[in-house]
């Protein structure tokens, strides 16, 4: 499964150059990927509330072409990656069909206490069969 964000540039996300800042990219992939977690019904803030965090280790962002004031833009995001321990995301970022950006983000499951890694499956099983089945639709 993929899920769909839209986003229109505000000013203040570009640079002097008028163009996005690249700053702004794993913002919105931040965005999207939260969507995406709602979107098949499970939630940041109730994961947390379980004992689990989700930081990032690892991020990519590729350039293509920029975006910039105003453009509405849509970013796909969807699970690549899930293991107990982990979970990768990737992004497309387009404007009209154009592809702007791609990138990735990967995650960590952690305890929220000791910020030491976790079994997600084991912690929050009925999470990770949702998660599992969102990536098996991926793969399909």
């Amino acid at each position: 499964m993929a899920s769909i964000t839209e986003i229109t540039v505000r000013y203040a996300e570009t640079d002097a150059m008028g163009v996005v800042h690249h700053a702004t990219y794993p913002i919105w992939f931040e965005i999207a990927r939260t969507d995406y977690i709602k979107n098949i019904g499970l939630s940041y803030s109730e994961m947390e509330r379980g004992g689990v965090m989700l930081p990032v280790t690892a991020i990519t962002v590729k350039y293509h072409t920029p975006a910039r004031y105003d453009d509405k833009l849509v970013v796909t995001a969807s699970i690549t990656r899930l293991t107990p321990a982990r979970v990768e995301f990737a992004y497309k970022l387009t404007r009209d069909g154009e592809l702007l950006t791609e990138g990735t983000s990967s995650h960590a499951f952690v305890s929220s206490e000791t910020f030491k890694p976790l079994n997600f499956k084991a912690a929050m099983p009925e999470f990770f069969e949702v998660l599992t089945h969102s990536l098996i639709e991926n793969s399909s």
